[in-house]
């Protein structure tokens, strides 16, 4: 029986596209056997084959100090009720 075939399109920028054919050649594939190879392992794992996770910047992440922070370690092995009123507790300055 003959498999029924169809096609997959998508837009990429010139560059992505350039990059994509270059890539693809030097593994010895053409652009189109790579993306049968991606749909392939996408459909086994059930997802990407691949960790697939945003990229955070050191400016989004906020910091504690030093202090804070072993105060927070500390409680984290404290019993959770016992923490959580400690932490409620305290008086918190934000800083710009």
């Amino acid at each position: 029986m003959a498999t029924t075939m169809t096609s997959l399109n998508t837009k990429l920028s010139t560059e992505e596209k350039d990059a994509f054919v270059r890539n693809t050649a030097a593994l010895g594939l053409t652009p189109s056997a790579a993306i049968k190879v991606f749909v392939h392992m996408f459909n086994e794992c059930g997802g990407f084959p691949f960790e697939v996770r945003r990229q955070v910047s050191d400016e989004s992440v906020t910091y504690l100090a030093t202090d804070d922070y072993e105060r927070f370690a500390s409680a984290l092995d404290s019993a959770v009720p016992v923490a959580t009123r400690e932490l409620l507790d305290r008086e918190f300055s934000w800083e710009d």
